[in-house]
């Protein structure tokens, strides 16, 4: 097995000191590619080493194979699977489990695994969910470590409930600049999906079907086997789409164009779907789409393009989908076309963000001041650099281009934190009766509160005569609901237009002056500011 890196032995004894401080539960935040599973499966040796045993959790098929090959390497031993359809082995002290199926054997009482003396959680930003509750209910006794790339949730809340520290790794800034990752280059075409009218909020995300309904499937697949065509052709690409249909329409107008391409999701047979990812990393298959199935735990060097037709809110799921291409290619950098806007609406994965058992929080915290005693009085102060954005102004675009241009962002990490930063200062929306209930996009009918009613106080009868006025007034001036499509979308994508064209300019004065040819290579290679 390969040697550990130094983040990795870094990480392992911040782990170890925390336990001794007697800290039970720990969560360790790892990027995408910086080698979690090695990490975990060095620590289980330690375990394994000292005679204790040691369980595994996971939640998806692929995931069980990956860890337990991964463990056999480490131990150089045999691993217990404990998975429906599957012999069990017990004796061995290291068991690698299907969360699915441990906790229905455990509530059965149908499995006893002894005394576990460590508890890892793969993909831990899921491990407050019943089911993984419930196993570690079975193991008072047991130390914790959860491991994730994003310790967010996907609706953005944290993890204090269940862990009671957190380990930082690398930043993906570092792990590109080391070479350990994949540098990515942006492509955003001049008009987004439209995803910020009649789109409700479900778990800190968009909801998948008011998406699929406004968006146009055949549109959005189009546009993409145009992009590809344009600028990633005979590119090994996985595409994450909204939902089944989507995903599927995009396969299809894919293989229409003559590019091999094929659809997969979690009801795909494991047979058919171990078939699928053998042709695409062959080569067999360019272009693979999916619905959230290779957001966690899919390990494929192979994949050189990524492509965004499903608008999320969610950091999380924004990040573990980016990550899917960051995996080291030879030098070459990775490209992402950005069809949904995520990039400039939550950053793209050089941000710096200031994760927390307590979710994200807003602002990069600046160092603390340093103590007088120690300040060198000589030393020149060093002013703060500053991201110059330019002010938004007004345009209208219409969204329904059939072949839109596209554009190249600037990932650099300080522009990227800027736009994280932008999101999170944004208020939040104050949740409308329009989008709880179909049944109040008439605005004929009246929305009751039922909660509020018994507090209600009763208005005197002149309030009661003018405010009535008023609300016919204004019905009476509403314009009228019956848009075409067209007009609707276009509707939706004004405020993502005007950002972009606005961010194109300040691309175009700042990154392409008229001797664009010559590079700073000191500029372009600095050692990243947490670079340790």
């Amino acid at each position: 097995m390969s040697e550990l890196r130094d983040y990795q032995k870094r990480v392992i004894d911040e782990i170890y000191s925390t336990w001794q401080l007697g800290k039970r539960a720990i969560l360790l935040a790892m990027p995408t590619g910086s080698g979690k599973t090695r990490t975990f499966s060095e620590l289980a040796k330690h375990f394994y080493d000292r005679h204790q045993r040691v369980l595994l959790l996971v939640h998806r098929e692929e995931l069980l194979w990956q860890a337990r090959n991964t463990l056999e390497k480490t131990l150089r031993s045999p691993v217990g699977i404990i998975k429906a359809d599957q012999p069990m082995h017990l004796e061995h002290s290291v068991q690698c489990a299907s969360v699915q199926t441990l906790v229905k054997r455990l509530e059965k009482q149908e499995i006893d695994l002894g005394a576990i003396a460590l508890i890892i959680i793969d993909e831990a930003h899921l491990s407050l969910a019943p089911s993984y509750l419930k196993i570690l209910s079975h193991f008072p006794e047991a130390l914790i470590l959860g491991v994730t790339a994003t310790p967010s949730r996907l609706d953005g809340r944290g993890f204090d409930r269940l862990y009671e520290e957190l380990v930082m790794g690398p930043s993906v800034s570092e792990l590109i600049w080391r070479g350990f990752l994949a540098d990515y280059d942006v492509l955003a075409p001049e008009s987004f999906l439209p995803t910020e009218e009649g789109i409700r909020i479900a778990g800190g995300d968009f909801n998948s079907a008011d998406l699929a309904e406004r968006i146009d499937r055949r549109y959005v697949a189009g546009c993409a086997v145009d992009a590809y065509l344009r600028h990633a052709h005979q590119k090994r690409c996985v595409v994450f789409a909204i939902n089944l249909d989507h995903s599927k329409a995009i396969a299809e107008r894919y293989r229409t164009a003559g590019i091999a391409a094929e659809h997969i999701d979690g009801e795909t047979a494991p047979k058919d779907r171990q078939g699928i990812l053998e042709r695409f990393r062959s080569g067999q298959t360019q272009v693979l789409c999916n619905v959230n199935l290779f957001t966690e735990g899919f390990d494929v060097p192979e994949i050189e393009v990524i492509q965004l037709c499903r608008p999320t809110k969610s950091v999380a799921l924004h990040l573990q989908m980016l990550g899917r291409g960051l995996r080291p290619k030879g030098g070459r950098k990775a490209l992402v076309l950005d069809h949904a806007g995520n990039c400039l609406r939550l950053g793209g994965a050089k941000a710096e963000r200031n994760w927390t058992l307590q979710g994200l929080e807003e602002e990069i915290l600046a160092p603390e001041p340093v103590m007088e005693a120690f300040v060198d009085q000589s030393m020149p102060l060093i002013p703060q650099t500053s991201i110059d954005l330019p002010n938004f102004p007004k345009r209208r675009v219409e969204i329904y281009e059939t072949d839109a241009d596209f554009y190249s962002l600037p990932t650099h990490a300080e522009l990227e934190t800027h736009l994280a930063q932008q999101t999170y200062r944004q208020p939040p929306q104050p949740r409308s009766a329009s989008t709880r209930s179909p049944r109040s996009s008439n605005p004929n009918l009246p929305t009751r509160d039922h909660r509020s009613t018994p507090t209600r106080k009763v208005a005197a009868k002149s309030s009661q005569k003018v405010s009535s006025k008023v609300s016919s007034t204004s019905r009476s001036s509403r314009p009228s609901r019956q848009l075409s499509p067209l007009q609707k979308v276009s509707k939706a994508a004004i405020e993502l237009a005007e950002m972009l064209e606005s961010i194109l300019v300040w691309v175009w004065r700042s990154w392409f002056p008229p001797k664009r040819q010559k590079i700073d290579v000191s500029h372009r290679y600095k050692r990243p500011p947490n670079f340790r």
